[in-house]
């Protein structure tokens, strides 16, 4: 345990960190959490560096929850 194995669990956790809430349901939407363009930035800066996907701002606006970037990514 304690262990972030799928793909899910490891975005969940880097927006929980840039948003500091917790926990955040896969299906919360990022706008209703009070994220932002720069909140969103971190957080593909963050996907990019530890999970090396490529993700856009365009994608957040499209997929706004943790399960549409997730899907986007044609993964987990």
């Amino acid at each position: 345990m304690g262990s972030v194995t799928t793909l899910t669990d490891q975005v969940r956790e880097i927006w929980e960190e840039v948003l500091g809430i917790s926990p955040i349901d896969e299906n919360d939407d990022i706008f209703d959490l009070g994220g932002h363009s720069l909140t969103i930035t971190q957080i593909i800066a963050r996907m990019r560096k530890r999970l090396d996907v490529e993700v856009s701002l365009d994608d957040f606006f499209d997929n706004p929850t943790i399960s549409g970037i997730v899907e986007s990514l044609g993964d987990d």
